[in-house]
């Protein structure tokens, strides 16, 4: 460029290494340009002063696919929540986002997911559980668009970021938390698990038991439930449970039904056993509060989406900042 001359869209498309056209589609919008192209475009725009970038407005919408568990578990609405907000912040970057929940823990179901959002969408951030059909898929989709794993990893399928807490962590927490609480009597603890084929149950077990093991060993573990991340089984397993060890002191559990385990060991005269749960939902909070629940390990769903976010649009090249790093928090009664 001569000193003093205005850029143009040939100036641009020169240093970007692209047709004029190219530079015509980025600039106004008109879509059918590859992301790593417009990023590029954008770079030199913006280092070239072109007048119609001055505002700096991302002309085409990247929209992010979300696979998550369906609404009914209040975590999750809290999440998706979270993460509309946050589309709602970032939607001067031409952000959006994109729900498709699978209502079983079916893989087929899952699968089905994944692939809607893929078709459709920029990147896709998955919350889903481990199993063959699901880990070939998302292989094969990561490398030709960006995936991320949330709140429960999925390690070895070639995503670019997980955005979610140490599970392993939170089990020794929550161990640590219930070996304190039981105290030099001890007594058998039940675990009980979602479904352990997801990550983060898994981990969640293996950090709680071994700190139960290492720790204090006083404490003994009853024979373990899985739920299904069903609210009725939990109650019903927790039931039977009840019946067939008369020394159960603490519950850990790690998925859904609190409130049905709470309202159980109420109504059954067992108020005294220890209940150890996560996240702080507003009926976990409620629960906190009548002291139906001891503890509470909270992964901040806020926070993780946030993160999720900022490292999509990172990816992009439309975020400079440091996306940050989801750390879990502990809710007792008195700071709930």
């Amino acid at each position: 460029m001569k000193v003093g001359k205005k850029a143009s869209f040939a100036d641009v498309a020169i240093a970007a290494g692209v047709s004029i056209g190219t530079v015509d589609r980025v600039i106004n919008g008109r879509g059918n340009v590859k992301p790593e192209t417009e990023q590029r475009v954008l770079k030199y725009a913006r280092e070239l002063r072109l007048d119609r970038m001055l505002s700096l407005r991302p002309t085409r919408i990247l929209k992010l696919g979300v696979v998550l568990q369906n609404r009914s578990n209040p975590f999750y609405m809290e999440l998706a929540d979270a993460l509309k907000r946050c589309a709602s912040d970032y939607s001067y970057l031409n952000f959006q986002v994109a729900f498709y929940f699978y209502e079983r823990l079916d893989y087929r179901d899952v699968v089905e997911k994944i692939g809607m959002a893929s078709a459709g969408c920029d990147g896709v951030l998955v919350d889903v559980f481990d199993h063959p059909q699901i880990r070939d898929m998302l292989q094969r989709l990561a490398t030709s668009l960006p995936v991320f794993t949330l709140a429960s990893d999925l390690p070895g399928i070639g995503s670019i970021s997980f955005i979610g807490v140490d599970a392993r962590s939170e089990g020794r927490v929550a161990g640590e938390l219930m070996g304190r609480f039981l105290g030099a009597a001890g007594g058998d603890v039940l675990l009980i698990s979602g479904l352990q084929s997801f990550h983060c149950h898994e981990q969640r077990e293996m950090g709680f038991r071994s700190i139960l093991r290492d720790r204090f060993p006083q404490c003994t573990f009853a024979r373990p439930v899985e739920s299904q991340e069903d609210e009725v089984s939990t109650e019903l397993l927790v039931k039977t449970a009840l019946s067939e060890h008369e020394n159960i002191a603490g519950i850990y559990n790690i998925s859904v039904g609190s409130k049905a385990i709470a309202e159980l060991l109420n109504s059954t005269g067992k108020r005294k056993v220890l209940l150890i749960s996560h996240e702080l939902t507003q009926e976990n909070r409620g629960l906190l509060k009548e002291g139906l629940v001891d503890a509470i390990i909270d992964q901040d769903p806020v926070s993780e989406a946030r993160v999720a976010v900022q490292r999509f649009l990172a990816h992009y090249g439309r975020y400079d900042g440091e996306p940050g790093r989801p750390e879990f928090r502990i809710f007792l009664q008195e700071n709930c």
